[in-house]
């Protein structure tokens, strides 16, 4: 469509949507929000957009996503008529889906790190938007390779070894323990140079297959790590290229535990920005894609966000027949200590009191979540800061305000330790939700307590 011609697109989604131009500037301005982007459109911009003006990327994304939400069928951006073309428009360098074949793969992984770690790019990855279309790619069978074989490297090129595979295991530790001690604004770059650079050099030298195997799991660890530090971050669409990546590798490696676990992490995500719909088909293909014969800790930690989601969209069976699955898995388990084999009790206790949230169970749900507080590990500041928030802010909606203040102290306890998203916002809620009560002690005190803490801002323009 050129530029200054009317948009009839846009015109026909409005009327489907039964959107006024001033309820479709509310909902993109919302989704924004949700992704760290802070957005002012009204109904005057819409105007301009209908008469054919584009915003910019990543605009076109977040209006789209809002017709996705409102008619329950996938819009792309280019069916808005709002998506540029060309050097300056949607079309991004960075690859966001997987492609089959291993070199396609190598690709995405080495181009989208670097990106990552160069300053000048990395503003315009970070800003950019959550993108249901990338979502929607998530078969484990489609287009996977039957018998990859890797490109024969030159003679000069040394063998990759089981030192080389132990080293990344130790990366990976390192990074799953920085994530849960500092959040994921700490370090994250620094993992994606290491992925960029000595991983990608692994993954393409000459390799027993059993080890080369090993070696894709191992990348496919690190970038799903990367996918969730990015999620903490606040950087929405850059972690769901991760997550992308990720599932690329898992395939490559024949590695059905890791897809299944990364398309957890994409449903976890999908839910935390508001695609209900779109959490609950990505939390069922994790769960169809692990199969019945998966470990009981797999088993239980994917049944545990399906049995979220379905309670979150008030499907009370379907919730109470996972989570109470979850549990028996869980009771099962004998998977040893580490990052992508053992799901921490903690964590099944956390989801089962936020399901009960869902359920308009609140008083349950304290209960959940007191056990998951009360057992999270000392040094596990994100955890166990973002349990004592979720505790505060149910006490306090069931009128328990002393309770809840003791949780809220215990949480700025873990504040300062952190680089995450997720804690600033459970700052905001903090100060937003006992503003009512500031002239009680306790309250005053904890506020006055908060007052000196920041939140990072994230700044950006379009």
């Amino acid at each position: 469509m050129a530029r200054g011609q009317p948009n009839p697109l846009l015109a026909a989604l409005l009327g489907e949507a039964g959107w006024s131009a001033a309820e479709l500037a509310k909902a993109v301005n919302a989704l924004g929000a949700a992704q760290g982007l802070p957005l002012r459109y009204d109904r005057t911009s819409v105007a301009h957009w209908l008469a054919g003006s584009r915003p910019r990327p990543p605009v076109p994304t977040l209006v789209a996503s809002a017709f996705s939400r409102r008619s329950g069928r996938l819009v792309t951006a280019e069916e808005t008529g709002l998506a540029r073309h060309g050097p300056a428009g949607d079309a991004e360098p960075i690859p966001s889906s997987h492609r089959s074949g291993r070199d396609d793969v190598l690709d995405q992984l080495a181009v989208l790190c670097r990106a990552d770690i160069d300053p000048a790019r990395r503003g315009a990855l970070a800003g950019s938007a959550y993108s249901l279309v990338a979502a929607a790619a998530t078969d484990w069978q489609r287009d996977r390779p039957a018998d990859p074989v890797p490109p024969r490297p030159p003679a000069a090129v040394p063998r990759a070894t089981d030192a080389d595979l132990q080293r990344m295991r130790w990366v990976i530790l390192i990074a799953a323990d920085l994530l849960e001690r500092h959040g994921g604004g700490h370090a994250r770059t620094a993992v994606a140079a290491y992925a960029a650079d000595d991983t990608g050099g692994l993954l393409t030298a000459p390799a027993a297959p059993s080890l080369q195997r090993e070696l894709f799991t191992g990348a496919g660890q690190l970038t799903h790590l990367l996918g969730r530090m990015s999620m903490d971050a606040g950087h929405q669409r850059l972690a769901q290229r991760y997550f992308g990546v990720s599932l690329g590798l898992a395939r490559e490696a024949d590695d059905r535990r890791l897809y299944a676990i990364t398309l957890r992490a994409m449903s976890l995500q999908a839910l935390h920005l508001g695609f209900l719909k779109n959490a609950g088909e990505l939390a069922d293909a994790a769960v169809n894609t692990a199969g019945p014969r998966a470990d009981p800790s797999t088993r239980a930690f994917l049944l545990s966000q399906r049995g979220l989601t379905h309670a979150q969209a008030r499907h009370h069976r379907e919730a109470v027949r996972d989570l109470t699955a979850a549990e028996t898995q869980h009771d099962r388990s004998t998977s040893p200590a580490g990052p992508f084999t053992h799901y921490p009790r903690p964590g099944l206790d956390y989801q089962r009191g936020r399901a009960l949230l869902a359920l308009g169970d609140p008083v349950q749900a304290v209960r959940a979540l007191a056990t998951a507080a009360e057992a999270r590990p000392e040094d596990s500041n994100r955890s166990s800061a973002l349990t004592r928030a979720r505790l505060a802010e149910t006490l306090l909606s069931l009128g328990r305000l002393e309770e809840s203040c003791v949780h809220w102290h215990v949480f700025l306890d873990h504040y300062p330790s952190l680089r995450s998203s997720a804690a600033d916002q459970a700052l905001r809620n903090l100060r937003r939700s006992l503003r009512a009560f500031r002239d009680r002690p306790q309250a005053a005190a904890l506020l006055a307590r908060a007052r000196p803490l920041t939140p990072r801002p994230r700044q950006h323009t379009f």
